[in-house]
């Protein structure tokens, strides 16, 4: 069908839209449709996806403790979710060799020990500094001991608050979010688009399918991956590249075999050019290198990659994965009645396995600003000032651990000679005085999460807040004593993750509830 035949229609955008067709599936397009159709109510609403089979690009397979969100807004059954995803816990990220050969740094999910007065513990740790901070953290004690997130009986300090993720098959992911889309009423359409047909204005009326049929719609959701098929036929569409910032722009992967105790966090280890990720599964780890092309070669690195992970396999050389990725934005991820999610919309590298979260929270914010006939324009501002500010701020938390680094190799060199954006800038020059943060997105990094790095690379400001001064000492010394003793405790009502995953594993596969 021609463009010609869509010329002179309405708007797409002059009444709320109640046809919503995403173009792409993968991890992100079934998560939004998952979310959307188990969200927006039948009749009113359709759910469309148009996915031409093959998955996304499957660079990781790790997630953060939002995840466990999206669970619980889908009603979905935790263990079941783990068996269709060959799943394991993830308590946090251990950073090996980051600052330098041998030195390691965690980031553990979850406060660290506790609040006083209201405030992270890490001000009043740095006028005691008598142990590491990362250590007054559960997650990061249970990491070591192995251990799983759920107590056998009761609930865990971990499972109450959500501080924990897990590690997954990304396409084995994608699978349950479709069967669950499906299920909540959304729609396949089995195909590749291709033209989108629009109106005068530049709204999407339509898009074509290779047959040349067309799927009509009025809010079109892009989930094509870096290619952006229908954000890039938006008009004024620009992409801020971020890779002055962030210089690595490969990734290999390569499969191995599970190792006999299953690590209840991710491993991020630093090699010549780049780092690697280690995510252990059930059944196997998945193993692949993030690199610049700039300081290495396609080969080069998958020499090195194979040289850390134990030999030259040939075998695992011939099914290595090459990715290629573009670090950077849209301006505007909603574009008219287009809106870019997933890889579409941008990309950060996954060292803090922050993609499947900013899809996440690109679906929330678009069911709190959706597009009614009163003002689309005000609901179109909101959502892209706060996703670009998301966006930006999570590439200026994984910048920062470039920054940290004291390698002499030539690509660590240039990361961290690399352009700091001024939010990042500001952040560090008041940490740097005084150990504070600036305000944080809330559904970004918590102030945690900053400090674990920091303190954890041995970079401390010049002092404490005056606040944290003024706590009396021996008061300080017994919170601190507890915080100790109560993760003790807790740690003896964990079971380790081997024997919970055993179990979980090997119990009969539930229907999706």
């Amino acid at each position: 069908m021609s463009t010609q035949a869509f010329q002179n229609q309405p708007a797409a955008a002059s009444q709320p839209p109640s046809r919503i067709v995403i173009v792409g599936g993968g991890t992100a397009g079934w998560m939004t449709a998952a979310l959307l159709s188990h969200t927006l109510p039948e009749p009113e609403y359709s759910v469309t996806v148009i996915d031409a089979g093959g998955g996304g690009i499957g660079v990781g397979e790790a997630t953060i403790p939002s995840i466990i969100r999206l669970l619980r807004t889908l009603g979905a059954d935790e263990a079941e979710f783990m068996r269709a995803c060959n799943a394991t816990w993830k308590l946090g990220i251990q950073f090996c060799d980051w600052r330098k050969g041998g030195h390691n740094t965690w980031h553990p999910f979850g406060v660290c020990g506790a609040r006083i007065d209201q405030r992270d513990l890490f001000s009043y740790w740095l006028a005691d500094r008598q142990r590491p901070y990362h250590s007054y953290s559960l997650n990061w004690a249970a990491s070591l001991a192995g251990k799983s997130p759920h107590a056998r009986n009761g609930r865990s300090p971990m499972a109450t608050t959500g501080a924990y993720a897990f590690h997954l098959d990304a396409a084995r992911l994608a699978e349950w979010l479709q069967r669950r889309a499906l299920s909540s009423g959304a729609q396949l359409v089995s195909g590749r688009a291709g033209q989108a047909l629009t109106d005068d204005a530049g709204q999407v009326l339509a898009v074509t399918l290779e047959d040349n049929t067309s799927i009509r719609g009025d809010l079109f959701i892009d989930c094509s991956g870096f290619e952006g098929r229908l954000i890039g036929q938006c008009p004024q569409d620009t992409w801020i590249d971020r890779s002055n910032q962030l210089l690595c722009d490969r990734a290999v992967a390569v499969r191995r075999p599970a190792t006999r105790v299953i690590q209840p966090y991710t491993t991020a280890r630093a090699l010549s050019a780049g780092w690697v990720w280690d995510i252990p599964l059930m059944d196997r780890r998945g193993v692949g290198y993030v690199y610049s092309s700039r300081f290495t070669s396609d080969d080069d690195a998958l020499t090195e990659l194979l040289q850390h992970v134990g030999g030259n396999d040939q075998a695992a050389a011939g099914e290595a994965k090459f990715v290629r990725m573009k670090t950077g934005r849209r301006t505007a991820a909603w574009n008219m009645n287009v809106i870019a999610i997933g890889l579409s919309a941008g990309f950060v590298e996954p060292l803090e396995s922050s993609g499947l979260h900013l899809v996440q929270i690109a679906v929330e914010r678009l069911l709190e600003y959706f597009p009614s006939s009163e003002d689309a324009a005000l609901l179109r501002s909101a959502y892209n000032h706060t996703v670009a500010a998301l966006f930006d701020e999570v590439l200026d938390f994984v910048q920062l651990h470039y920054l940290l680094s004291d390698r002499d190799e030539a690509f660590w060199k240039a990361a961290r000679e690399a352009a700091i954006g001024p939010e990042l800038q500001h952040r560090l020059r008041l940490y740097d005085e005084i150990g504070m943060l600036d305000v944080l997105q809330p559904e970004a990094f918590p102030d945690a999460s900053y400090y674990y790095l920091l303190a954890g690379n041995e970079r401390l400001p010049k002092r404490p807040a005056a606040l944290s001064l003024a706590i009396d000492r021996e008061r300080l010394q017994f919170v601190l004593q507890a915080i100790l003793e109560q993760n003790k405790n807790a740690l003896r009502q964990l079971p380790l993750q081997e024997e919970m995953l055993k179990q979980l594993h090997t119990a009969p596969v539930a229907r999706a509830s």
